[in-house]
């Protein structure tokens, strides 16, 4: 059977990237392509199997309207996958008079583009960058993920120079999730070493209440590995916390964690998943 599996398009971006890393888990696999996260997150409830997005990267930080899905809609994290995140800059001529960039990449590269850069001309995606640069006539260059000057169309191409790797940050890294809608937890391999990631929503506040939440995992001994607030859209001062943390949703220590959390407030469990490369020093 296919696996049908959604993510943000168009092709030749990151993202795409990650859905083939997990396609490689199944024996037949199909990927769409979605203009928005929200449309692919929505891909669950029109036939895909799972969809695979973007939750955070190493210098951006959290991808905030992922992680607002969460309470949107029951969604279980699966797995995750680290995708090195690196640019170059591509010319059809040494003197370009204009620069084709997409928005995100503007920000990852913004010390390379401050220095160099001519007019800069956003973007909707890095492949548009690429597609407006080959249309164009007048001298410019595109910013562009490093894994496209390898694709068959860029490849067969001839330009004037490309500058390699002008990316901010040289370990910059941006970590996807695989999600499918939400469902029993299978239970742990005793050989993996698991995180698990929880949302505490906000229906029960009170002075010293995310005190409270960091007590209980430090009395059960739970690490925590990240801790992030969003605002409820109801009024200010209002906060869901998303929190990540090591080990399995079923180990005793944690079940004891949640426990405590769950007296006070609403935890909406997302699921248990191995490490991936570079997200974490237990590996």
């Amino acid at each position: 059977m296919t696996t049908k599996i959604a993510t943000l398009g168009p092709a030749g971006t990151f993202s795409e990237l990650a859905a083939r890393d997990f396609a490689k888990r199944y024996s037949s696999s199909d990927i769409a392509f979605y203009s928005t996260l929200r449309r692919t997150i929505d891909a669950l409830e029109q036939g895909a199997d799972i969809v695979v997005v973007p939750i955070e990267n190493i210098v951006e930080g959290i991808v905030s309207p992922v992680v607002d899905s969460f309470v949107r809609k029951p969604l279980q994290i699966i797995a995750e996958v680290s995708i090195p995140v690196r640019f170059s800059v591509v010319m059809n001529h040494p003197e370009p008079q204009r620069l084709f960039a997409q928005f995100v990449a503007q920000g990852q590269c913004s010390e390379w583009l401050t220095r160099h850069a001519p007019d800069i001309v956003t973007t909707a995606s890095n492949t548009e960058a690429l597609a407006l640069l080959l249309a164009s006539n007048e001298p410019a260059a595109a910013l562009i993920p490093e894994h496209l000057l390898e694709s068959e169309n860029t490849a067969s191409q001839s330009f004037a120079k490309v500058v390699h790797d002008v990316t901010d940050f040289a370990h910059n890294v941006t970590r996807f999730v695989a999600l499918q809608a939400a469902q029993p937890l299978a239970l742990p391999n005793h050989a993996s070493v698991y995180k698990s990631a929880v949302v505490i929503v906000d229906d029960a506040d009170h002075p010293g209440l995310l005190l409270e939440h960091l007590q209980a995992f430090a009395v059960h001994q739970v690490n925590l590995l990240s801790l992030v607030s969003r605002p409820t859209g109801q009024k200010f001062g209002q906060y869901h916390f998303f929190i990540e943390f090591e080990g399995h949703l079923q180990h005793n220590q944690v079940q004891a964690a949640l426990s405590a959390i769950k007296l006070r407030n609403r935890v909406i469990e997302l699921g248990s998943y191995t490490y991936s490369s570079s997200s974490s020093s237990c590996n």
